[in-house]
């Protein structure tokens, strides 16, 4: 191969390419409150969940001590 293959002295004798710069806008919104009534509605609404939660949380423990007295009683 030849030199000139190699030759890369054209790319210190270019302008550099230099990209667009576009306005960047940026926009904040102001962040809304929930109203009081909304508030309570999602708490009322995570307290009854929670509750529902308990009561299979219960039972789950419940059914849980009742397999474990049957397999050390079996055992």
């Amino acid at each position: 191969m030849s030199d000139l293959a190699y030759d890369i002295s054209y790319l210190l004798e270019c302008e550099p390419v230099r990209p667009e710069l576009r306005e960047v806008r940026v926009v904040t919104a102001v962040p809304v409150k929930p109203g009081p009534s909304s508030v309570i509605a999602v708490q009322e609404a995570l307290a009854r969940e929670l509750l529902q939660a308990d009561d299979l949380h219960e039972a789950f423990i419940q059914q849980y001590l009742r397999m474990a007295g049957q397999a050390t009683s079996g055992a």
